[in-house]
């Protein structure tokens, strides 16, 4: 089977075979007459002239319908969904084909209808999630993000900003942060890739490190509370009821010779259980820390509670501020920094001053005590530098603080001279 490289040149060739064909026809029936050759021409050149131009209609027909079924094509490319390209064909097979581009431009309105709201429903859904998310273009700017992404990177508006601005950048097919990207702690970034009017998009979303590295620390320690507090209580508790049991058979004198040792034995018994049902108590209180329940409180009202409570403590507060807070929980993490801030020493009394910056409340308690002895060990249960202590309080008072939503940090001071708590809560939240 012959190829043709051109439809156009198949219908030329075709054309012309059928008009030598017809000369040919038309040459043996002149021969045949008994006119002379100027009246054949004569009759038969009218016919010719019919034939070529029905041929050229033809041509020009097909073509035309080629063309406008081109341009019917090109009408869906660019989501185009009428047919009036092929209008004028009412009937027969190019009325059906023009049926059927009906059919293909409806698919493709409902297709684009489910795309739109499903489009749609994907990117309210991601404005309410917690999850801080980010949608990049093939330009590498933000084209859609969300406000955990904007209380992440600590902006207020970021569409529109290229991705170098903010610290990002793509190493191989991994996303990462840079060394100076301003953020609220460690995340690791997942990237996924779509196609959106024809071009590639990057929706990024941040898991927090030490969220995830928060949670289970919480849940290890509070299953080891758990056990501590079962085991030793269960120890513990019948103990302590027995030696008080002693005691008072004791004094009834029930018991027999070396009253003064049994008495001394069971003293130290009584004392050491009452003692380790003290240990167990302040450590159960950390797998006890309950849900926040805020309420608009004013920095003035904490301000007046720790005054009764530390009357010479130096507070520093230029202007109230207004805040929603669980107000309990939040005094009790004050009250836990404060205390450890007259016991590091110092000559002067400890201060807590107040500020106010991109809606983020920061409370500073500074002192001019020993400082930090061992930084590794600051959020470790159970260990203390103190000879009474429990080391449960700074444990304690930083799940409260974040109990809030907030963060606690404990670092040296900037002139090396005892230590600076940072306690950062957002300004509102959800009542």
């Amino acid at each position: 089977m012959a190829r043709f490289h051109s439809f156009e040149r198949y219908l030329i060739i075709a054309g012309l075979a059928v008009f030598f064909v017809l000369v040919i026809m038309g040459s043996l029936l002149a021969y045949s007459w008994t006119f002379d050759w100027f009246t054949s021409v004569t009759l038969l050149m009218p016919f010719f002239i019919v034939v070529v131009w029905a041929l050229l209609r033809c041509y020009q027909r097909i073509v035309d319908l080629i063309e406008r079924i081109g341009l019917q094509l090109d009408g869906l490319q660019y989501q185009e969904t009428n047919s009036w390209h092929l209008a004028q064909y009412t009937s027969g097979r190019v009325a059906s084909l023009k049926a059927d581009f009906n059919q293909v431009a409806q698919t493709i309105v409902d297709k684009k209808r489910e795309h739109s709201q499903t489009e749609a429903f994907v990117f309210e859904f991601v404005t309410m999630l917690d999850l801080p998310i980010v949608i990049i273009d093939p330009y590498q700017h933000v084209y859609f993000t969300n406000q955990a992404c904007l209380k992440t990177l600590k902006l207020t508006q970021i569409e529109g900003v290229d991705v170098k601005t903010l610290g990002l950048y793509q190493d191989n097919t991994e996303w990462k942060f840079a060394e100076r990207a301003s953020k609220t702690g460690r995340y690791q970034i997942s990237n996924h890739s779509f196609w959106r009017a024809g071009r590639s998009y990057e929706l990024l979303a941040f898991f927090s490190i030490e969220e995830q590295l928060r949670v289970n620390e919480q849940q290890v320690w509070q299953r080891l509370i758990r056990v501590i507090n079962h085991e030793v209580r269960n120890s513990l508790t019948p103990i302590c009821s027995m030696s008080q049991s002693l005691l008072q058979m004791k004094a009834k004198g029930q018991l027999g010779e070396k009253d003064d040792l049994a008495c001394d034995m069971l003293q130290v018994i009584e004392k050491r259980a009452l003692n380790l049902l003290d240990f167990v108590a302040s450590y159960s209180a950390f797998s006890q820390v309950g849900t926040a329940q805020p309420k608009q409180v004013s920095s003035e009202l904490i301000n007046q509670r720790l005054k009764a409570i530390y009357p010479d403590l130096d507070i520093s507060c230029h202007a109230t501020v207004y805040f929603s807070v669980d107000i309990g929980q939040l005094e009790q993490a004050l009250i836990n920094l404060i205390k450890n801030a007259y016991e590091a020493g110092g000559q002067t009394v400890p201060q807590l001053k107040w500020s106010l910056s991109a809606n983020t409340i920061e409370v500073d308690i500074i002192d001019q005590g020993i400082g930090i002895q061992n930084p590794d060990n600051l959020f470790v249960p159970f260990y203390t530098t103190k000879q009474q202590g429990a080391g449960i309080g700074l444990v304690i008072s930083r799940e409260l603080i974040r109990n809030q939503g907030g963060h606690l940090v404990v670092a040296a001071n900037s002139d090396g001279l005892g230590t600076r708590v940072n306690v950062r809560l957002p300004q509102s939240r959800g009542l």
